[in-house]
């Protein structure tokens, strides 16, 4: 029974394309016994499209330029305007100054955490809203500021993650198509392709071939990281301003 490919995590995935994936994965030795786990296609089962290739627009939408390193569904928006999500005090002063006060940085680093849930966050908000006394609106406008500045970075971050992500499986995609070429050509009869050289060549290309739709089957929650964010962003921003009055 062959052994399988251990699967690319969703969560891994993410850590791939946000941290620049400084490390690739080495495809098995010509010694590795194990087999290939399916019969190799002649190249990726879902190739990205060349850089040039038209692309029709979605219905009920104009037609925009597309981002050839953008793979998601989601349209592409590289940062937040906090316009969208807060009507509460102007936050020009407060984007600079929220990190001077060591209680209103610790709490914005609770809120944005992934791990704190929104009932959570709303019970902090409530404890700190307490205790903040006539200064109330002020620290809960420095806390919003926190709160969009690291979720408004952290966001970017990913996004430039993905379109690296999108360069290098591009660049796995041309790869794989040369090779599926190059091995069509000079591998024409049994003989050649059950050498020692021929299976070699034979196995790079399913490696690189199940890497490739591992990583293309995870993009759907890579994508959603973005939307992710913004949505607790505006779901902080909504919980901030309830309490200002």
């Amino acid at each position: 029974m062959m052994k399988p490919l251990a699967r690319l995590s969703a969560a891994a995935l993410l850590t791939f394309a946000v941290g620049g994936a400084n490390a690739q994965e080495t495809a098995p030795t010509a010694g590795d016994t194990s087999p290939p786990a399916e019969t190799a296609q002649p190249g990726p089962k879902t190739p990205l499209p060349p850089r040039d290739a038209p692309r029709a627009p979605e219905t009920g939408r104009r037609a925009v330029a597309k981002d050839p390193d953008w793979p998601c569904m989601q349209p592409k928006v590289s940062t937040l305007s906090y316009g969208q999500m807060w009507s509460g005090p102007p936050l020009d002063d407060a984007i600079k100054t929220w990190r001077t006060d060591s209680a209103i940085e610790d709490l914005v680093e609770r809120l944005v955490a992934r791990r704190t849930t929104m009932d959570e966050a709303k019970s902090l908000l409530d404890a700190f809203a307490r205790g903040a006394g006539d200064q109330k609106a002020q620290k809960l406008t420095l806390i919003f500021a926190g709160v969009f500045e690291e979720l408004n970075d952290q966001r970017s971050r990913i996004i430039a993650g993905i379109e690296r992500y999108a360069r290098k499986q591009r660049a796995l995609s041309d790869r794989i198509k040369d090779e599926s070429v190059r091995i069509a050509a000079t591998q024409k009869d049994m003989a050649s392709q059950m050498s020692p050289e021929g299976q070699k060549d034979q196995q790079a290309l399913d490696w690189d071939t199940r890497i490739y739709d591992e990583r293309t089957q995870s993009l759907t929650y890579v994508c959603e990281s973005p939307v992710i964010l913004e949505q607790r962003a505006f779901d902080l921003g909504r919980e901030i301003q309830s309490r200002l009055d």
